[in-house]
C-alpha cells in the first residue's frame, strides 16, 4: 500500500520529533538524577552532620541519646538507620541504635578507618543493603566535643526518591511525545490539505479535461509559492500546446484539401486514361476488322479479276455456239443451261464485292417498320420450311431515319437468317421496334430480334463480330455477316448489341438515331 504524502511527511516529522525528545530526555533524566542524587547525598551529609552536632551537645544520659536518635531516624521516611558510636581508646563501641533490616552490621573497623580519611570522612557514599533492600547513602561522621572526636555518627538512607521523579519526568515526556505526535499529524494534515492537496487537485483535474480534449483547462495562479509558479508554467506549456494543436490542424486541414485536389485530378487522369484505353481499343478493334475487310475485299477482288475474263471468254463462246446451232434445239437447250450458271457465278462474284465493299448510296428519309414488313415477306417461306412462328410487336408510329434500305434489309436478312440457323428444330422468332430515350435525354429508336435457339456461351459471344470467324458448318457461312451488318449500322449512326447465354436463345439489339439527329 502507498501511503500518501502528508502521511510519509507526518510519519518522518513524528520519527524525528520522538526521537529528538526521546534523547532530550534520557540525557535530561540522567541529569535530572544526577542532580537529585548530588542533592539527596548533600541532604544525608547535612542530616548527618547535624545529628553528630547535637549529640555532641547533649548531657551524657541515654535517654536524651535515645530519644534523639530515634526522632533523627523518623524524621526521614528514607532514612535506613542510625547508630551511634563511643571512642574508648583506640576503639570504638556502639551507644545508640535504631536501624531497619538491611543496615549494615556494626563495625567498629569500617568507623575508625573512615574517621582516619579526610576524604573519606563527611563523605555519603553508596552502599549494598542486606538481603533486598537495595541501596542507599551511608555516611559516618565524628561526633566532637572540646574539638576532639569523641565517638562517630553512623547514619543511611535509601536513595530511591530520586529515580520516582525521573519516572515521572519521563512519564510526563512520554505524553508530551504523544501530544507532540498528534499535534504534528493535525497540524501536516490542515497544511497539506490547504497548500499542497488543493493545488495540486486542480492541476490534476486541468490535466484530466487536458486528456480529453479540453485545451482550454488553465488553472488560476495569483500567488507566489511554488505551485503557482508550476501552474503559470503549466498555463504556458498548455498554451503553446494549444498553438500547435490549431498550426497542426490547419496543416492538416491543407493537407487534406491537396489531398483530395490530387485525388480527384488523379481520378479525372484515370478515368481520361480510361476512356482513351477503351477507344483505343475500340480503334484497334475497328482497324482488325477493316484490314480483315480490306483483306476480303482484295481477296474478292483478285478472284472476280481472275474469274471475270474466263467467264467473259465463256459467254463469248457460249453466244457463237448459239449462233451456230440455231437450228439444234437440243444443243441450244444446253447452251442456255451453261449461260445461266455463268450469271449465276457472276452474281456470286458481285456478291462478294458487294459485302466487302462500302455503299456510296444516299441515305434517303425511311421507315423501319416498313423495311421490316419487307424482310418478313422475304423471309417468311424460311420460316415455314424451318417451323419457326414469326412474332411481331412494332411500334404503331413510323420510325424515320435516314438510311438505305437495301442495306438495312441486308443486315435484318443476316440478323435472321442467323437465328433460324440457331433453332434447327423450331421454335419462335420475336422482332419488336419501339422508341426508347436514354438517360441523357436522348431520343433513340430500338429493334430486337429475339429468337429461342441455342445460344452462345460467352466466349463465342466475344468473337462474333470478328471477320471471318463462324460456328457453322465449313461451307454454311463466310463469318462476314455481322461484321457487315455492323459496320452498314454504324454508318446510320447507330449500334449494335448481342446478348445470349446458353440455351437461352440470343436477344440481338439495334439503335437507330432518328431522321432529325441523323446527317444525310
Amino acid at each position: 500500500m502507498v501511503l500518501r504524502l502528508h502521511t510519509r511527511t507526518t510519519l518522518l516529522a513524528s520519527i524525528i520529533t520522538v526521537s529528538m525528545l526521546g534523547a532530550f530526555v534520557w540525557l535530561s533524566s540522567r541529569e535530572l538524577g544526577r542532580l537529585l542524587a548530588e542533592e539527596q547525598r548533600a541532604r544525608v551529609k547535612l542530616h548527618a552532620v547535624t545529628l553528630a552536632e547535637q549529640i555532641a551537645r547533649l548531657p551524657g544520659e541515654q535517654t536524651g541519646l535515645n530519644r534523639l536518635v530515634t526522632v533523627a531516624k523518623n524524621a526521614r521516611s528514607g532514612a535506613v538507620g542510625v547508630r551511634v558510636w563511643e571512642r574508648i581508646g583506640k576503639t570504638y563501641q556502639v551507644t545508640a541504635a535504631i536501624v531497619d533490616d538491611g543496615f549494615p552490621p556494626p563495625d567498629p573497623e569500617t568507623v575508625a578507618a573512615s574517621l582516619r580519611i579526610p576524604a573519606v570522612a563527611n563523605l555519603p557514599h553508596r552502599r549494598r543493603l542486606a538481603g533486598e533492600e537495595g541501596e542507599a547513602y551511608w555516611v559516618c561522621v565524628p561526633v566532637k566535643r572540646t574539638g576532639r572526636a569523641e565517638g562517630a555518627l553512623e547514619y543511611a538512607e535509601r536513595f530511591d526518591a530520586a529515580p520516582g521523579v525521573v519516572t515521572r519526568y519521563q512519564t510526563l515526556a512520554l505524553w508530551l511525545a504523544l501530544g507532540c505526535v498528534v499535534a504534528i499529524t493535525l497540524v501536516m494534515n490542515w497544511f497539506f490539505r490547504r497548500t499542497i492537496y488543493r493545488p495540486m487537485e486542480r492541476l490534476l483535474e486541468a490535466m484530466h479535461r487536458v486528456q480529453q480534449g479540453d485545451l482550454s483547462a488553465v488553472i488560476d495562479a495569483t500567488g507566489t509559492d511554488e505551485f503557482d509558479r508550476l501552474a503559470d508554467g503549466y498555463n504556458q506549456m498548455l498554451a503553446q500546446v494549444r498553438s500547435m494543436t490549431e498550426e497542426r490542424e490547419r496543416q492538416r486541414q491543407l493537407l487534406e484539401e491537396r489531398v483530395a485536389e490530387a485525388t480527384a485530378a488523379l481520378s479525372e487522369r484515370n478515368a481520361q486514361l480510361e476512356a482513351l484505353n477503351r477507344e483505343l481499343w475500340a480503334t484497334s478493334r475497328r482497324l482488325t476488322d477493316m484490314e480483315r475487310l480490306a483483306a476480303a475485299g482484295q481477296t474478292a477482288a483478285q478472284l472476280a479479276h481472275e474469274v471475270g475474263t474466263p467467264l467473259n471468254l465463256i459467254s463469248g463462246h457460249v453466244q457463237l455456239l448459239s449462233a451456230d446451232l440455231k437450228d439444234d434445239a437440243k444443243a441450244r437447250l444446253r447452251l442456255e443451261t451453261i449461260g445461266v450458271q455463268i450469271e449465276r457465278i457472276e452474281r456470286i462474284v458481285r456478291t462478294m464485292l458487294d459485302r466487302t465493299r462500302p455503299d456510296i448510296s444516299e441515305h434517303q428519309l425511311l421507315d423501319v417498320n416498313v423495311v421490316l414488313h419487307r424482310t418478313f415477306e422475304v423471309i417468311q417461306p424460311a420460316l415455314e420450311a424451318r417451323r419457326v412462328r414469326l412474332v411481331t410487336q412494332l411500334d404503331a408510329v413510323p420510325l424515320l431515319i435516314r438510311g438505305v434500305a437495301d442495306q438495312l434489309q441486308q443486315v435484318f436478312i443476316n440478323l435472321f437468317n442467323n437465328a433460324l440457323d440457331a433453332m434447327p428444330d423450331g421454335g419462335q422468332l420475336a422482332v419488336t421496334s419501339a422508341r426508347w430515350e436514354s438517360g441523357t435525354g436522348v431520343e433513340r429508336f430500338v429493334v430486337e430480334v429475339r429468337d429461342t435457339g441455342l445460344g452462345m456461351a460467352e466466349n463465342i459471344q466475344a468473337r462474333i463480330f470478328e471477320p471471318f470467324f463462324t460456328t457453322k458448318p465449313r461451307g454454311s457461312g463466310t463469318g462476314l455477316g455481322l461484321v457487315v451488318a455492323r459496320q452498314i449500322i454504324r454508318e446510320h449512326g447507330g449500334d449494335i448489341t448481342v446478348t445470349s447465354r446458353p440455351g437461352c436463345g440470343t436477344t440481338v439489339r439495334l439503335e437507330l438515331p432518328p431522321a432529325a439527329e441523323s446527317v444525310a
